[in-house]
């Protein structure tokens, strides 16, 4: 399209943006002295025989939201054509798309999440009573302007009940966010747009989308799988929400709300039910401002120009309250066990916290309510006192159930400075920043399972804004805490214990890895992949599939060329010694005969007609892949045997190494730990420095007598001593000063380690364990090192 200067009679003043269909300008209408967006239509789209139906659509758009007129909604001011250019006139406004606060992971107030919504459904209920369904609500086509107003923009699909322009039959949607039966194309109402609208709760709830992937993943997940529970990634979401939730989402508009009023109502009363703070942030995947009217002007990054409707329009009437069915009531044994549960881990942790605290001290335990069904209960020391001496004993026992898949027990020690002048001396602040710190240390020791140290470094500052300060998001249960205390060091430490969800860091990871294109370089995993390719024939549907081995054996090829392993799934040996992911694919083949007239050769030729190839985690049971799409370029082959060779390639084509290292179920490796020589005194120091080891995951004494035996688990790739001698003895030498540990006899998980006493029995030597800063920031990433240690002299010693 030409540069414009003048269109209509709007002047032309600035391009916003351009998309496939056309250009959006802002313009200026002299007649009225009003700025206006203006979109238009590129020519090159009205070539063709399909350039009337362009425009018919484009006309549909004006006509449907032009006889919207909604606070909620954008209004538009003309339509028309001028020298071949068709245009829509709508307001101009100042604001940021919904999808611009999700994509930079920002955080949402309770009050704000309700406050957006309910004006989204308001927006909705005013349409559907005017008979006009939107059919594509997303985060795109919603804008929060910024006096916090909401408005729900682009009716450009929207389907007036007079049309005839989106008949059953017709798909346009967004799939992330399309209700079942638009994917199916069936005939719709205004419940599909409050199954979008679901999508979106949801997203505000946990940061994800309720459905992902490809295109054809998606939709098939839309209309097959149900989405996990939001407090399954937030454990700040009341149990409410997740009833709600869940009948937003239900695959049947029957099973939904069957009004926008209804859902509006039903949201308000979950959040009042739960009591929720209005300063919670139920959402949470990275740092970032809270969304509140007053600060959404000075957060902007970009102003969407977008379309506001400032006519106003008399409220819509106040629908019924619905509130959502509550959960189905415990039996008395359920409860009975429930309680026995928490019984025996209160008696576990009053163990632990006696082991670490000094003699005469009261243990302090706070226990979470057992009614509160979003949040798993949560044991804690949460005595705010500090007093003077080393830094927390590790646990003395490990948790006694039994993590559930997908999440790993962890133990890590936050640190803080509290004469770091950001604290101003502010106590309550110091423990508040120790707690956040000890949190994100979990978050980060689970991370350091996933990536390679190098990679972790060198992307800290990101994974800490994105991941690490939104701890809340993984950390399922907070199993036990430690008092703070203030060391010789002159820092603050506390050791927390959790179970972490690293299945929903992994996701997030990844998700990161793919918003900001930064390329993570993966732990180096062993994961065990079965694979089955079966061929069936497309002239004979009822034959049963049969395998392919050549295919099978291309896959194989390709799998151990990442350098794993592929492994046998046919349910034979114990279940530990089953394949980590299942590759499962299924090409449907047609034999083609073509005889020539004029020598009566018969040419045969072999044609892939359909395919499904998926993947599964065999852990949790997820399908993280699904296709069956076929490839571009699919031709025919002179054989089957070329057929089946050809076919196998491209299978293994749809993996890489990545891949599967992404979505490795990640675990720490056992180690058995002897360290002999150490002096009584220092060695229990030693035993309370490991649990604040990036590398270590967990730490428990075994023994207290010399020699000391702790069972660690251990994260990074190698053999065990090579990761005793990097992820341990390299940190404690170079806070000792001197190689002061050797390593001793490696004989599969069990590793000794021998104190050289006569060069570092030393007091002034040993003293450092406890003046100098902890050995877990020794080679830690800079960008931890510095948030703890403010000192240029120290942070240069921390370099090794």
């Amino acid at each position: 399209m030409a540069e414009l200067e003048r269109l209509g009679k709007y002047e032309i003043r600035r391009e916003l943006g351009r998309g496939a269909m056309g250009v959006v300008y802002e313009a200026f209408d002299p007649l009225i002295k009003r700025s206006v967006a203006l979109k238009t239509i590129r020519t090159d789209q009205l070539d063709g025989e399909q350039g009337q139906d362009v425009i018919a659509r484009f006309r549909h758009e004006a006509q449907a939201a032009g006889r919207l007129a909604h606070p909620n909604i954008v209004a538009i001011y003309d339509f028309g054509e001028e020298a071949g250019v068709w245009y829509i006139a709508m307001e101009f406004l100042k604001g940021r798309e919904l999808k611009d606060y999700f994509l930079t992971s920002e955080r949402f107030a309770s009050a704000d999440i309700l406050r957006i919504m309910t004006q989204i459904l308001a927006a909705l209920d005013y349409a559907h009573r005017q008979g006009v369904v939107h059919r594509d609500i997303k985060p795109a086509n919603v804008v929060v302007v910024e006096d916090g107003t909401v408005k729900v923009a682009d009716f450009g699909i929207a389907h007036i009940e007079t049309s005839n322009m989106t008949q059953a039959g017709a798909v346009l949607g967004t799939p992330a966010y399309m209700s079942p039966e638009q994917i199916l194309g069936l005939p719709i109402d205004g419940r599909s747009d409050l199954f979008s609208a679901g999508v979106i709760l949801y997203q505000f709830l946990t940061g994800e989308r309720p459905f992902s992937g490809s295109s054809t993943a998606t939709m098939h997940k839309v209309l097959e799988e149900e989405p996990l529970p939001p407090s399954r990634f937030n454990v700040q979401v009341p149990g409410a929400m997740d009833a709600l939730v869940r009948k937003a989402l239900a695959k049947r508009p029957e099973d939904r709300f069957q009004s926008a009023g209804e859902f509006a109502a039903a949201l308000r009363a979950a959040m009042t039910a739960a009591g929720t703070s209005a300063e919670a942030t139920l959402v949470a995947p990275a740092e970032a401002t809270v969304v509140a009217p007053a600060t959404a002007a000075r957060d902007a990054r970009r102003d969407a120009t977008r379309v506001a409707a400032p006519a106003p329009a008399a409220p819509p009437p106040a629908a019924a309250e619905a509130p959502v069915a509550p959960p189905a009531r415990k039996s008395p044994i359920t409860a009975i066990a429930i309680v026995g549960g928490l019984a025996a881990v209160a008696i576990a942790v009053g163990a632990w916290l006696a082991l670490q605290r000094p003699a005469g001290d009261a243990p302090k335990v706070a226990q979470a309510p057992a009614s509160s069904p979003a949040v798993p209960a949560t044991t804690t020391a949460a005595s705010p006192a500090t007093t003077p001496g080393a830094p927390p004993a590790p646990p003395a026992a490990p948790v006694a159930a039994k993590a559930a898949p997908g999440t790993l027990t962890i133990s890590a020690v936050g640190l803080v400075d509290p004469k770091d002048p950001r604290y101003g001396g502010d106590k309550a602040l110091v423990q508040t920043e120790l707690r956040a710190d000890a949190k994100a240390q979990l978050v980060e020791k689970a991370l350091g399972l996933m990536l390679e140290p190098a990679s972790l470094s060198k992307n800290y500052d990101a994974l800490r804004d994105r991941l690490l300060t939104q701890s809340g998001s993984f950390i399922a249960t907070t199993v036990r805490e430690s008092e703070p205390r203030t060391g010789r060091d002159g820092l603050m430490s506390m050791t927390t214990e959790a179970v972490v969800n690293v299945k929903a860091l992994q996701k997030s990871l990844n998700q990161m890895s793919r918003d900001e294109r930064i390329q993570f370089i993966r732990a180096g995993g062993d994961p065990r992949i079965s694979v089955a390719i079966t061929v069936r024939d497309a002239d004979d549907p009822n034959a049963p599939p049969r395998p392919s081995p050549v295919a099978e054996n291309l896959l194989k090829e390709r799998i151990k060329s990442f350098g794993f392993r592929t492994w046998s799934d046919d349910g034979a040996g114990a279940a530990a010694q089953r394949a980590d992911f299942a590759v499962q694919g299924e090409a449907q083949i047609k034999r083609l005969s073509l005889r020539l007239e004029a020598s009566g050769v018969v040419i045969t030729k072999y044609a892939l007609t359909a395919w499904t190839v998926k993947c599964v985690d065999r852990e949790s049971g997820e399908e993280i892949y699904f296709n069956t799409t076929l490839p571009k370029g699919v031709g025919s082959w002179a054989s089957e045997g070329e057929a089946l060779n050809a076919i196998g390639t491209r299978i293994a084509d749809e993996f890489s190494r990545d891949f599967f290292l992404q979505h490795l179920n990640v675990t720490g490796r056992k180690v058995t730990l002897t360290i002999a020589g150490v002096p009584g005194g220092a060695a229990d120091e030693i035993g309370r420095q490991l649990v604040g080891l990036p590398a270590v995951i967990t730490a428990t004494p075994k023994s207290q007598q010399e020699p000391r035996v702790y069972e660690l688990q251990l994260g990074g790739a190698g053999s065990e001593g090579d990761l005793v001698a990097k992820g341990i003895l390299k940190p404690l030498n170079a806070q000792l000063g001197q190689p002061c540990f050797s390593l001793g006899s490696v004989a599969g998980d069990q590793v000794s380690v021998t104190f050289d006493a006569q060069r570092c029995g030393d007091a002034a030597v040993l003293s450092r364990l406890e003046t100098y800063p902890p050995a877990g920031l020794y080679g830690a990433p800079p960008g931890r090192q510095k948030a703890v240690i403010r000192d240029p002299e120290t942070l240069r010693r921390l370099t090794i």
